[in-house]
């Protein structure tokens, strides 16, 4: 079928629902506003350019690009109808959420002329562009002048529509191009019929799902242990690469997207749903499991890249994990402390947590734990939390840093002379009214919690105020024997196992590790303190003769004592 806008002839061949046209809807359900293009390729005509778009329909998600319509010098073709979503402009682009509040791939359309070494020819599809964008500016009340910026106003690096200005003899900025739209704003004595419905229309096909996450932050983590010390060959190209890294944890983690490109092109990739390019900023600390990107420097040619193991040294360090960090690929994947030069950018996944702004550090809100509510990674600890012995977590100061309060005779917090810095590292073993006991190479203080952010935890939230052991007389013998029979392989063991003289089961450690406890007192009133024995994540050489107010009796080659029984995973049962 074919119409006319502005006296230009148009037509429909929409593509067949793939990558390249999802058939996901406008989040803003009609278009907020226009994003003009060229092609970027010399001497194509539309037809060329939808041609292609429908012989790669279902390109890699990480390679693809699409965009609504493509006009000439005779025609215009819609190959996506405007009310649903095209991949036009990279969602990794910070101007156009900063001028219209979101992403234009989400809410606008985007409309590519081509141009050729025939100026004539060039400059007639200009002309068509023009009166093709007046029309859709007119049909959806979007203002030209404002709400219709050239891709190269919007993201770093393009240039388009200047091509086709420049190869129609006009000057390279858009504004050229708003005086041409701008003698068609109202239309023109030839203009035809309405529109037909698919220019609105969304397809009655199922959409194509974007590209997401298949697991939480746990199994991620753990799958991100688990590629230490490999060599990993994700292509099967150039040996042990640091991308390889990179493109076999993103592979993992989305259930098959692929990234493609040398290190310093990752963030050009189309990132899965969720996920988000953060610029690495003095004052952005990167959560763990993000991905590291390097690109000035000595890493200005290729690039560099790796995962965010560890995030405790604040602003002032983190461990990456790597490969080929000498050049020499011939390494497997292992650990370093890098101090961010030459480093540009985070791509963060959306199960890694960095949402605190720490440039509004004071006005975030959190809700107050509940007993048995799982504490969060990189974020703000809760109000209150029993005394426990044991720390529950281990947590870094935020960008304003911490000073220590003290209790006054009045038991009024009151600040003293003792600071800490940024990335600082503390253990919290309670936190009343706000106020986080924290314990520190040298120090036993309190610091506000808003102050805080959770980089490690050792167990979960909430507990009484009887050093978080349960009501004895309320765990009967007959329950005891019914937790012991709960035993599953991959499961974490049950809270209480009465002592035998066999092993009850082989267990390994999870992706936080445990540090060793040693237990004292008498019967009935146990106490169990750390010591400094700590075992790595994946440790899996532990039997376990008895698990004891969940504190579970761990016997190895090498050790005999006490490893709290959410830190394991039963391996094997006897």
């Amino acid at each position: 079928m074919t119409e006319k806008w502005n006296g230009v002839p148009v037509r429909y061949e929409l593509l067949p629902i793939g990558t390249r046209r999802s058939g996901q809807k406008l989040t803003s359900g009609t278009p907020a506003f226009a994003v003009a293009h060229d092609t970027g390729n010399l001497n194509t005509t539309a037809q060329d350019n939808v041609d292609y778009y429908r012989n790669s329909y279902n390109i890699s998600w990480a390679l693809v690009a699409s965009a609504h319509i493509f006009v000439d010098d005779k025609e215009a073709i819609i190959c996506i109808p405007v009310t649903e979503k095209a991949w036009h402009v990279l969602y990794n682009a910070t101007t156009d959420n900063a001028w219209y509040g979101a992403d234009a791939n989400d809410v606008a359309f985007g409309v590519e002329g081509s141009y050729f070494t025939d100026k004539a020819r060039s400059k007639k599809s200009l002309d068509n562009l023009a009166r093709v964008l007046a029309y859709l500016c007119d049909y959806w009340k979007i203002d030209h002048k404002t709400e219709m910026p050239g891709h190269q106003d919007i993201q770093a690096g393009k240039v388009d529509p200047g091509n086709l200005l420049e190869h129609a003899g006009y000057s390279r900025n858009i504004s050229s191009l708003d005086k041409l739209v701008n003698k068609y704003i109202g239309g023109v004595k030839d203009n035809s019929e309405q529109p037909s419905k698919e220019l609105s229309e969304s397809t009655s096909e199922k959409p194509t799902k974007s590209p997401q996450s298949h697991v939480e932050l746990k199994e991620a983590i753990e799958y991100m242990h688990s590629m230490k010390g490999q060599y990993i060959d994700f292509d099967h190209e150039f040996a042990y690469q640091c991308v390889d890294v990179i493109t076999d944890f993103v592979h993992h983690v989305t259930n098959g997207v692929r990234f493609w490109g040398n290190a310093k092109d990752l963030i050009n990739n189309v990132m899965p749903k969720g996920w988000k390019v953060v610029k690495n900023t003095a004052d952005y600390i990167p959560p763990v499991t993000a991905i590291a990107v390097y690109t000035k420097g000595i890493y200005s040619r290729w690039g560099h890249t790796g995962l965010v193991w560890d995030n405790s040294g604040g602003t002032d360090s983190f461990t990456i994990l790597e490969q080929n960090f000498d050049t020499l690929a011939n390494s497997p994947a292992r650990l370093r402390v890098d101090d961010y030069s030459g480093l540009t950018h985070f791509i963060v996944p959306d199960f890694a947590d960095d949402s605190v702004d720490l440039a509004d550090i004071g006005t975030v809100k959190t809700k107050e734990a509940k007993p048995g509510k799982v504490l969060k990674l990189n974020s703000i600890p809760p109000k209150n939390l029993s005394w426990s012995n044991q720390a529950y977590f281990k947590a870094v100061a935020d960008n304003a840093g911490a000073t220590i309060c003290r209790p006054n005779h009045n038991n009024v917090m009151t600040l003293t002379s003792e600071e800490y810095g940024q990335g600082d590292v503390f253990y919290i073993y309670e936190i009343r009214d706000g106020w986080a006991r924290v314990y520190s190479p040298d120090n036993d203080g309190y610091v506000w919690h808003e102050r805080l952010r959770i980089i490690e935890i050792f167990k979960p939230a909430g507990g009484d105020n009887k050093h978080d052991k349960p009501d004895k007389q309320a765990v009967s013998q007959k329950e005891k024997a019914k937790q012991a029979s709960k035993l599953k392989v991959g499961g974490i063991p049950p809270a209480t196992i009465k002592w035998g003289r066999k092993a009850k089961f082989r267990g390994r450690l999870d992706y936080y590790g445990a540090t060793i406890a040693k237990r004292s007192g008498k019967k009935g009133n146990y106490s169990w303190n750390l010591t400094n024995e700590t075992y790595p994540a994946g440790y899996d050489d532990f039997y376990i003769f008895e698990i004891l107010d969940g504190w579970a009796r761990v016997y190895s080659s090498s050790n005999n004592g006490w490893v709290w029984h959410e830190r394991l995973r039963v391996v094997e049962i006897y």
